[in-house]
């Protein structure tokens, strides 16, 4: 099944950062629990400092107005949680990921000048937000609520994420709309706190608050002073170092004004794709049976990601299509993220997309051999690898996914494999049905397309560009198409080998 935008909705009906209490026939509630909490005394002298990547992260977004904010959205069976229940369980686990009460403070214009600092007082309520659609909403509502939260920049006066709770869905259902800011999760050190939510996750103690040992508060103006000179170079190998990074992204600027200049160093193919995005975003989802792709995985031979793959490079190649272009011999460039079979971090790699190939065995094939190379090398493996595992990682992998994608350049459309629970999981009570990824946008990209298998199944999530994919509903449903054809194809394969 599909779901995602049908028609055109008017730009008026996007997401504000600030909704009035009616908006779009959605009700805003204000209503909740006092979730305000004081901080502890500080016990730790210097604030904790931005990595470069995470500080260039927040600088990007200003510079260029990307949304550097991963997402997902979370569809439960049952009747929606009280506000103050759901509340009072991110309240138990906020100690268990610190920097979900931390403000990001620039101290000064340098490369990697900002710091963590604990908000002076963390409101829930400004992050936790409580709406429901109108009537019993079809999955079509929910998918538009979800984009217009996906086109708002997140509040930088505040800790980078936002929990939405939407109620009255069809079929006695509500959801959650997850979104988080790259900086705040590296995968590593930093999970993210839907992870922890679910039902037996064990409490920790304490009211829910860093404990003193590693409070980060707010410094004085005179520290961030010192922030600032100890921020800037201090020496000529630091200063080189700067110039170096301020000259590289200076090239980094002119060469992404067009995409010729990039065409001597390994430039993607021209694509409608690839074009400047805005603020605003559209949403959809496509879901498909685990049990069906794995069967054509054993017919034609690879792995689940070659399959998906295959998926997606025959919907791309039907759009392109549609919309008149010339896809004969046509290989656009993938970015897939794949684990590293040394140490299990994600690892960026190119893959050719056969769009122009229309029999999904042969671009199977295609797809297949050209990863078969770096399989062979031992150096990464697919990401569904990690299906043996049953914890629930799906949000932390987009996050790191996305940071791999805020880095790389020469490709035409993001597409990732994120490992999900085998198991059902559930959220006071409720089971968890079904979890669809949204992976950002980077610079010159219209479209990324991420997956999670959960309980059997494969949720996919496109996000894309206002602008430039008015029609993504119709790519939706030519990759649902793409997925049946390609099981077909494998059965048909099947049939012709028996005796």
């Amino acid at each position: 099944m599909r779901h995602g935008y049908r028609q055109w909705v008017p730009r008026s009906a996007c997401f504000c950062a600030r909704p009035t209490r009616r908006q779009n026939n959605c009700s805003y509630s204000t209503e909740s629990t006092d979730a305000t909490t004081q901080h502890p005394p500080a016990a730790v002298p210097n604030p904790e400092r931005l990595s470069r990547t995470d500080a260039g992260f927040l600088a990007l977004e200003d510079r260029r107005g990307l949304h550097m904010h991963a997402g997902c959205v979370l569809v439960f069976d049952g009747l929606a949680p009280d506000l103050a229940q759901l509340t009072e369980r991110i309240r138990s686990r906020l100690d268990r990921v610190p920097r979900y009460g931390r403000n990001a403070v620039a101290t000064g214009p340098c490369p990697g000048a900002a710091v963590w600092v604990d908000a002076p007082r963390l409101s829930l309520e400004r992050h936790v937000r409580h709406t429901a659609l109108p009537g019993a909403a079809d999955p079509l509502e929910l998918a538009q609520l979800a984009a217009r939260v996906f086109s708002a920049r997140i509040d930088r006066g505040k800790p980078l994420w936002e929990l939405w709770l939407v109620e009255r869905l069809a079929g006695e259902r509500f959801a959650l709309i997850s979104k988080v800011h790259h900086a705040l999760i590296d995968g590593e050190a930093n999970r993210d706190l839907v992870s922890l939510l679910f039902d037996g996750e064990t409490d920790a103690p304490g009211a829910g608050w860093p404990s003193a040992s590693v409070a980060r508060p707010e410094p004085s103006r005179g520290r961030l002073l010192a922030e600032r000179l100890t921020g800037c170079p201090s020496g000529p190998r630091e200063a080189l170092e700067t110039v170096r990074t301020l000259a590289a992204r200076t090239r980094e600027e002119l060469a992404w004004r067009d995409l010729d200049p990039l065409a001597r160093v390994g430039a993607p193919p021209r694509s409608r794709l690839n074009t400047p995005v805005g603020p605003d975003r559209r949403y959809a989802w496509v879901e498909v049976g685990l049990g069906h792709l794995r069967k054509a995985r054993q017919r034609l031979g690879g792995t689940v990601n070659d399959a998906v793959l295959t998926a997606v490079a025959g919907a791309l190649g039907r759009y392109l299509r549609a919309h008149g272009e010339d896809t004969d011999g046509l290989l656009l460039r993938a970015l897939v993220p794949l684990a590293d079979a040394g140490s299990g971090r994600l690892i960026a790699t190119y893959v050719p997309l056969a769009v122009g190939i229309e029999d999904p065995r042969r671009r199977h094939a295609e797809i297949s051999r050209a990863l078969d190379g770096l399989r062979s090398s031992g150096r990464a493996v697919a990401v569904e690898v990690l299906l043996e595992s049953d914890g629930f990682a799906a949000p932390t992998v987009i996050s790191q996914a996305a940071r791999l994608q805020a880095r790389q350049h020469a490709f035409n459309v993001a597409v990732t494999n994120i490992p999900g629970p085998r198991g059902a999981r559930r959220l006071l009570g409720r089971e968890l049905r079904s979890i669809y990824p949204a992976l950002p946008l980077a610079r010159n990209q219209a479209l990324s397309v991420a997956l999670v298998s959960y309980a059997g199944r494969l949720c996919f999530g496109l996000l894309a560009d206002w602008d430039a994919l008015p029609d993504l509903d119709l790519l939706a449903g030519q990759l649902e198409q793409s997925l049946a054809e390609l099981v077909k194809g494998s059965r048909a394969k099947r049939a012709r080998e028996q005796p």
